[in-house]
Order: C-alpha cells, then sequence, then structure tokens
C-alpha cells in the first residue's frame, strides 16, 4: 500500500512539474518584441494642455548585414526611430508603440534622455513614472539635454553602430576619464531627488555640429545638469563639473589632462586618481566645511619646465592652486544655484546631528553661508621617460 501511494505520488509531482514547464500564459517570443535601447522624453504647454513627446529607438530586426543592397533600401541600419505623442506620459508611450508590430521590450534599454523643459517643471512625475514600471533597471543612466531629447536621438550615433552603445560608453568610461562629465544612473539620481540632504545632478549630452565637412551631427557629453529638488535649476560647464568631481566623486579612471600655468607656461597634469574627504565644523553658531583632496597625476607635457627631482615640489604647488580653483568654482556654482549637489549638507547630517536638526528646513540656507576651505594635496608620481628639459643646442 505505501508502494503504491509512493509512485501515485511521484506519478502526480511529473504531471505538475509537465504543466509548470510549458511556459507562462503572458510571455511573449522574442520575434514579436521591439527591443528598446534608448527613450526620450519632452514636455510642453501647448493651448493650455500638457503634451508629451516620448521618442525611442529599437533594434532593426532586419539588420542582417552590411551590405550595400541592404543600406541602399534601409534594412542595414542597426535601429530605427519611433516617436509619439499624447496628453500622458503613457498615453505617448502607446502612440510610438502603435507605429510598430511589435511589443516594445525594455530591459535591454540603457538610458533615459530628458528633454529641458521636462526636466525643469516634470522630474518628479517623470522619475515616479519610470520607476513604477517593472522592466526598469537601478543603472539606466539619466541624461539630460538642452533643448529637446528628441533631437539628440535623431543625430544619431557618429562611431558606434548604435548611439545607446555609443551615449552608455560615453558616460561609464570616457566622460569620467576626461572630466567632461560624469555617467548618472538612476538609482543614484532616485536617491539624491528623495534625500533630505542633498540635491541631485544628472549627465549632460548636447548636440553639435560637425567639425568636418560632409560629417554628420554629433552628441557630446560634456558638464552637468543641476537640480534642486526635482527641478532642472542650472548646469555645470567642464571646469566646474571636475571641480565636482574632486569634490563628490572618487576619481579612479582616466587619466584626466588638466592644463595648469607655472612661470607663465602651461603643461599638463595628467590626474591619475583623487580621493576627497568632506569635514563639517560647527563653532557656536557658525558652521564651516573643510574640503581635503589627494590626488596622483603625471606630467609628460612639460612646456620645457624642469621637471629634476628639485623642481617637483614648485610643480606641484602650481598644480594644488589650479586643483582648488577648480574645486571652488564647483562650490560657488553650488551656491548660486541654491543646491548643494555636492554633499556637504549630507556630512553636515551624518556627523553633526544635533546642529542639522535644528537646522530644519533651512538646510540648504545654511550651506550657501558656511565658508569652505579647499585643501589639496597633488602628487607627481611620474615625469616621464626624461626629469630636466632638453638642452637643443642653436
Amino acid at each position: 500500500m505505501k508502494k503504491r501511494c509512493l509512485i501515485l505520488g511521484l506519478l502526480i509531482l511529473v504531471i505538475l512539474q509537465s504543466a509548470l514547464l510549458t511556459g507562462c500564459w503572458s510571455s511573449k517570443e522574442v520575434e514579436k518584441l521591439a527591443i528598446v535601447t534608448l527613450v526620450g522624453i519632452d514636455y510642453a504647454r501647448e493651448n493650455g494642455s500638457d503634451v508629451w513627446t516620448v521618442t525611442a529607438r529599437i533594434l532593426n530586426p532586419n539588420a542582417n548585414g552590411k551590405g550595400e543592397d541592404q543600406q541602399s533600401t534601409g534594412k542595414g541600419k542597426q535601429d530605427i526611430l519611433l516617436q509619439g505623442k499624447g496628453r500622458t506620459q503613457q498615453d505617448a508611450i502607446l502612440d510610438y508603440s502603435a507605429h510598430s508590430s511589435r511589443s516594445p521590450f525594455y530591459a535591454h534599454h540603457s538610458a533615459y534622455l530628458f528633454g529641458e523643459e521636462a526636466a525643469r517643471k516634470k522630474m518628479a512625475d517623470i522619475t515616479e513614472n519610470i520607476m513604477r514600471f517593472w522592466q526598469t533597471r537601478p543603472k539606466n543612466l539619466m541624461i539630460v539635454t538642452k533643448g529637446k531629447a528628441q533631437q539628440v536621438l535623431e543625430a544619431g550615433a557618429a562611431v558606434d553602430n548604435l548611439l545607446s552603445n555609443e551615449l552608455k560608453e560615453l558616460a561609464e568610461y570616457k566622460a569620467a576619464a576626461t572630466g567632461y562629465s560624469y555617467g548618472v544612473i538612476m538609482s543614484d539620481f532616485t536617491a539624491w531627488l528623495e534625500s533630505s540632504d542633498r540635491d541631485a545632478v544628472a549627465s549632460l549630452v548636447k548636440v553639435v555640429p560637425p567639425d568636418l565637412p560632409g560629417s554628420d551631427r554629433q552628441n557630446l557629453m560634456e558638464g552637468l545638469a543641476v537640480f534642486r529638488a526635482d527641478k532642472l535649476v542650472g548646469w555645470l560647464n567642464k571646469e566646474e563639473t571636475r571641480g565636482y568631481l574632486l569634490i563628490a566623486q572618487k576619481i579612479s579612471r582616466g587619466q584626466m589632462s588638466i592644463p595648469v600655468k607655472k612661470d607663465d607656461k602651461l603643461f599638463s597634469y595628467f590626474l591619475g586618481s583623487s580621493k576627497s574627504k568632506i569635514e563639517s565644523l560647527v563653532t557656536g553658531d557658525k558652521i564651516s566645511y573643510r574640503v581635503t583632496i589627494k590626488t596622483l597625476g603625471e606630467v609628460d607635457d612639460n612646456a620645457g619646465i624642469e621637471l629634476g627631482a628639485d623642481d617637483i615640489r614648485e610643480v606641484e604647488s602650481a598644480i594644488n592652486d589650479r586643483l582648488r580653483e577648480l574645486a571652488m568654482m564647483a562650490v560657488d556654482k553650488s551656491k548660486e544655484y541654491d543646491s548643494d549637489f555636492l554633499g556637504f549638507s549630507e556630512k553636515l547630517h551624518r556627523s553633526k546631528l544635533v546642529t542639522w536638526k535644528k537646522l530644519g528646513q533651512d538646510w540648504r540656507d545654511s550651506f550657501r553661508e558656511a565658508d569652505v576651505e579647499i585643501v589639496v594635496d597633488a602628487k607627481v608620481v611620474r615625469t616621464g621617460k626624461i626629469g630636466k628639459k632638453l638642452n637643443i643646442k642653436q
């Protein structure tokens, strides 16, 4: 009897497993999916109503090769541009989806691009809508552009076959390595928006005209978009972005070339790595901050400056002054925008809780009025193959 029950139980288990392995009723075959790689979101008010424009790039299912015949028919293009409009974000998404016989699939999506107007007025609504979607990934890039996101997606890639790959490479490596920008991912951006002690930044990309005749428009990732709470309030240029990186981020990629002047001569300091520390100081009712920045780098492009053992200290002093100047540019811009995107108030919150609680909702005002001291310790660890400058006979 026991043996018969055991056999019956195993048979029922096999039948149940077979039923479960047949698949999900809501699944879709890959041949019926439109693989979305990028999404651009624009917002405007027209005749007193909200108008959303959503632009997407999807992989071209007919891009089987790069032959001349395929390119002439358009089938060789790696991705396709779709666009929809609506009174709500979802309505615009459904509108562009209607132009494709396939169902949009966002699991391979790499970045969201936001037009300037959308970032200034509707960033909280957009972010919440994105975060509620089950296919959203925490490492999706958050990129803002001056003007419309549509223009960036229309410009396409300059070097890579796919714009999504190009923007991802720029944000994750090239922009940070050069100090031009910084790749902000969704999890960090959302945490900053929700934070009670820090404001957010996002990557900035812009469409630039071609440098060479006959070439197409290109996308350049340069600078950062600055937010106060959930509203876009301004921009950081390339130098201010480098100041942001020195204070708020650990630099470990590069080498970032920073022009430095010494004895009326310009040379390049190739910054290879840096780390920073922010200290909050409270004296009575006065709050101030000290930022310590330590960097390692090399000098190869020396413009005829002596780089012997006795000269390195003077060179490092000039580098310290330049890096301090860049860091203060970011601090001044932060105070100008009344946006603590550098994380000073966050440090005060963690280290001086009693003082923080007294500030309440005025924490941005407190930072704006605080003194900030920048201490830089830059080291030159390599000077190329030679030390002293070449003594060329005339």
